[in-house]
């Protein structure tokens, strides 16, 4: 009688999170309506040089390295809900800081509130979905689910995008008040969530907890070495991930080069997204049509595409090769918005629920420290050459 209780209770949960989870992503994903008009706001609104603007986008990334053992370690310890909703709310305080800031060290500090969120939620997020709806032969609807939020997310981000420059000339602050208010939204949503597994860990052993984390997280790496597959997968996510983080800075530049105006520029951005979020919802039938290939075939087509997307634009300066480039860049977000839907599936096929999370910082640690260190060296290659 009690099981049969338990597990009621536990369907209910898990039927809760799978109805919330989209409607969450689609608003949580991202700032939504702040990263269209960034430049310009810290520029224009705060008077910050654009090299401070890249000293600050230091900090926030060497920030989210350093706080990943923190959110790790808040998010086994609290739970994975309580630790999504303290990720919002650093969010929040990083939209009002921003906000009400006047110089360069406030707005440094409200970078930190910001990385320290977004390590809380990415460590979080997509393992409180992946134990609400997994099952034993695997993740379920879990990419269903996290097609439907990115989706969602892609198609609110164009309009917002859109409109956002739009306000932002009316008045600087109007998209820092919508940006807040998803994150409100965002927040009150996270309330809601429901943890599928409970945390099992007293106030009163925190400091036995702490002491004992250590060797929990070298369990995760030693762990990571031992499994061909995950080991495997980590790799290629690290080299991955810095090729789009590398190429992503080049495409807009290639572009505009060509002869694309900002205004033609802008609504490629938007025509991207959409495109973006209607693929992402074939996400599951790609998965299975291509089975154990997903992954090899979407970075081949994501590289080739990368290629001749910059060949036409070194050899064909023109208003021939724009549409051919736009087509690539078609394709190219087709690939990477199938990667972002796609990641943390087959981390999460790859581990049990009460290793997931420090799985997940230990993956998160690997492939952000990696990919700096091969940004790093491209863009000294740059300087080195004088590109």
């Amino acid at each position: 009688m009690k099981n049969s209780r338990r597990n009621r209770k536990k369907i209910s949960k898990r039927r809760n999170n799978a109805i919330l989870y989209p409607i969450y992503k689609a608003c949580s994903w991202d700032l939504l309506s702040f990263y269209s008009i960034e430049f310009l706001f810290y520029t224009i609104t705060k008077s910050i040089t654009a090299s401070q603007v890249l000293i600050l986008t230091a900090v926030y990334m060497i920030a989210k390295i350093i706080f990943q053992i923190p959110s790790v370690l808040v998010a086994d310890f609290l739970g994975k809900r309580k630790t999504i909703i303290v990720g919002n709310v650093m969010k929040i305080i990083y939209i009002v800081l921003l906000t009400v800031s006047q110089n360069m060290l406030w707005i440094a500090a409200a970078n930190l509130f910001l990385a320290l969120g977004s390590d809380m939620k990415t460590i979080t997020e997509g393992n409180l979905l992946y134990d609400s709806v997994s099952t034993r032969g695997g993740d379920g609807i879990y990419t269903k689910m996290e097609s439907k939020g990115s989706s969602g997310h892609y198609i609110l981000d164009t309009a917002l995008s859109i409109i956002a420059g739009y306000l932002f000339v009316i008045n600087n602050y109007i998209p820092m008040c919508i940006c807040l208010g998803f994150t409100i939204i965002s927040t009150i949503l996270s309330i809601k969530f429901k943890d599928i597994y409970e945390p099992k860990h007293d106030i009163k052993d925190f400091k036995k907890f702490v002491k004992r984390y250590p060797r929990d997280i070298a369990r995760s790496f030693k762990f990571i070495k031992r499994s061909n597959r995950l080991r495997s997968y980590v790799i290629f996510a690290a080299v991955f991930y810095s090729f789009i983080k590398i190429t992503s800075t080049y495409r807009s530049d290639l572009i505009l080069n060509v002869g694309v105006t900002a205004e033609q520029f802008s609504i490629i951005y938007a025509i991207l997204n959409l495109i973006a979020a209607f693929t992402v919802q074939f996400t599951r039938k790609i998965q299975k049509t291509l089975r154990n290939k997903t992954l090899t075939t979407i970075s081949l087509i994501y590289i080739v595409s990368t290629i001749l997307s910059a060949v036409m634009a070194l050899l064909f300066a023109n208003n021939i090769s724009i549409p051919l480039m736009i087509i690539l860049y078609m394709i190219i977000r087709v690939c990477d918005s199938q990667w972002w839907v796609t990641e943390y599936t087959y981390l999460g096929n790859f581990t049990r629920h009460e290793h997931r999370n420090k799985i997940t910082f230990t993956y998160e640690l690997i492939i952000r420290y990696s990919s700096k260190h091969i940004i790093n060296f491209r863009s000294n290659n740059v300087r080195l050459h004088g590109y």
